[in-house]
């Protein structure tokens, strides 16, 4: 069963989300499993945006492409 984390940037305030499996993410949150472990078929912005909550533009201002 698929789950729609709803997320808010913590440096433009822009609403974002990322689909995950309900499973995985109770792994990951609760279970103490690592991100890439948790979510192998995620991207590794999609992951981040997950752990730092930091949106895609924002990412790409920071990090670079």
């Amino acid at each position: 069963m698929k789950i729609t984390i709803d997320l808010e940037c913590p440096f433009c305030g822009n609403a974002h989300s990322v689909e995950v499996e309900r499973n995985d993410y109770f792994d990951w949150q609760f279970g103490g499993m690592l991100a890439q472990n948790a979510f192998p078929y995620l991207n590794p912005m999609e992951r981040e945006q997950l752990i730092s909550r930091v949106c895609p533009k924002c990412q790409e201002k920071i990090f670079g492409e």
